[in-house]
């Protein structure tokens, strides 16, 4: 009869521990937004992406893709940057325990010098290790890429062509004309 009560007993504890102890779900950050300054950039100049948290985030590892034929990583705000040549790995960790949150970090490009076409391209975000300024609650990573569009576009020149003929015009007759 002994055995048969913890037998029982066993059971009902790892019940109670399966039923109470289930997964548990991170919160969706949902109010991320991200923009560029310009939507068009001319080689050689820069272009800042801001990602805009909504919310103080003590942690964070943001992925931000780009075209590197197009495109030059300069520098970052807002984290520990690791630029791998074709996206840069920006970590935040805020190791004050939450008294130096963040709500939004920026990343800046340069268009290459020498393109002489235009080229459009995208800056895609993605994300993982998010978390609130205490880190007492974590939210779902980013895996779907957030998308900025852009285009690289030298600064085209308009020509003007002028032609002067000197004199009256003659039929069947060739004058120098010049450019």
């Amino acid at each position: 009869m002994k055995k048969k009560s913890i037998k029982i007993l066993l059971i009902s504890i790892m019940l109670f521990f399966t039923i109470f102890i289930g997964k548990s779900n991170a919160a969706s950050l949902d109010t991320i937004e991200i923009q560029t300054n310009k939507e068009k950039v001319a080689p050689g100049e820069e272009i800042v992406l801001t990602i805009n948290f909504g919310k103080d985030l003590g942690s964070y590892t943001f992925d931000i893709a780009y075209d590197n034929n197009l495109l030059e990583y300069v520098t970052t705000d807002g984290g520990t940057p690791n630029d791998m040549g074709t996206k840069v790995r920006v970590v935040f960790y805020d190791s004050t325990g939450g008294t130096n949150p963040r709500q939004s970090m920026t990343i800046t490009f340069r268009a290459k010098e020498g393109l002489e076409t235009s080229n459009p391209t995208d800056l895609s975000v993605t994300a993982e290790g998010l978390a609130n300024a205490d880190a007492s609650e974590t939210y779902d990573d980013i895996t779907v890429a957030m998308v900025k569009n852009i285009t690289v576009e030298p600064n085209y020149q308009d020509y003007k062509f002028d032609l002067t003929y000197q004199g009256n015009p003659i039929i069947n007759e060739e004058k120098e004309m010049t450019l």
